[in-house]
């Protein structure tokens, strides 16, 4: 089954990467006609429906996987450099090998994929659920799900992303000491970082690197600029500037990176500031 299932995960990607997230959720939709029980094919939808910005029907995907979760061991997900290959097999009809079997989470496997940008099932959905969340303004619940969601993190890049959202969700929600808190246990150089857009918004956070610093970045990696400009739009939000924020949020939109969350977060920021609040 487990097979069968990431069949149906590899495809919705696929669509993904041709931006058509519409596509990924009836595929995911489909799937889930046939194995009604998989978390794996929730979590993605959930996922997708973010995308689509159905933060309800994204919520409620997720509280239907959470359950799902429970009991079973964790297993590694990984993306588009390593998943890339495996649909080139699956559409070749030749046996697939990262997603043939889930892949423990051990010592051995951690050593084989620390250069590898991964997470894993049980702390992707609880991040996701966090992002859906934050989303919908249920900015103290947003923080409570990345608090979950940190004990399953079994990487730095998974971690610093998730302490980035959590950090943020915090500060949105009125709780500062809890924020300030988390920011001086942090230690953002002793971290093994593969991608480093949250890396960089968390360095700003502590004050070491300036906004400008992150906004200053090529905008060839475009969603790397729309995922540090987020949390350069929004530090400056959640410091009183808002001004300074709608600018900083206007210029994520203009990359055109509809995908990424920093936009989608940014077009969700600009409409509540259009309507007032």
């Amino acid at each position: 089954m487990f097979e069968s299932v990431h069949r149906y995960v590899l495809v919705a990607k696929l669509h993904s990467y041709l931006r058509d997230a519409a596509a990924a959720v009836r595929v995911l939709s489909d799937g889930l006609e046939r194995h009604p029980a998989s978390p794996h094919l929730y979590r993605h939808r959930g996922h997708f429906r973010i995308t689509l910005r159905d933060f309800d029907g994204a919520v409620e995907d997720f509280e239907r996987a959470v359950p799902l979760l429970e009991g079973i061991d964790d297993e590694i997900e990984y993306y588009q450099r390593e998943l890339v290959p495996e649909m080139e097999r699956a559409i070749l009809d030749q046996p697939l090998e990262r997603l043939r079997a889930p892949t423990p989470i051990d010592d051995t496997t951690l050593a084989a994929l620390r250069d590898v940008y991964k997470g894993t099932l049980k702390s992707s959905t609880w991040y996701h659920y966090g992002l859906a969340r934050y989303l919908r303004g249920e900015y103290a619940l947003a923080a409570d799900t990345y608090a979950t969601t940190l004990g399953f993190c079994v990487d730095d890049d998974m971690r610093v992303a998730t302490l980035d959202w959590r950090y943020m969700s915090l500060r949105r929600a009125g709780r500062e000491d809890e924020a300030a808190a988390l920011l001086a246990e942090v230690d953002t150089a002793a971290m093994h970082i593969n991608e480093p857009s949250y890396h960089r918004r968390m360095r700003m956070y502590r004050g070491e690197l300036a906004p400008d610093e992150l906004l200053g970045a090529s905008d060839a990696d475009r969603r790397a600029v729309a995922t540090q400009g987020y949390g350069v739009g929004n530090w400056y939000f959640y410091n009183g500037d808002r001004t300074k924020a709608r600018e900083v949020f206007e210029r994520v939109i203009a990359l055109g990176q509809r995908e990424a969350f920093g936009h989608i977060a940014a077009e969700v920021d600009l409409a509540a500031m259009a309507s007032g609040h």
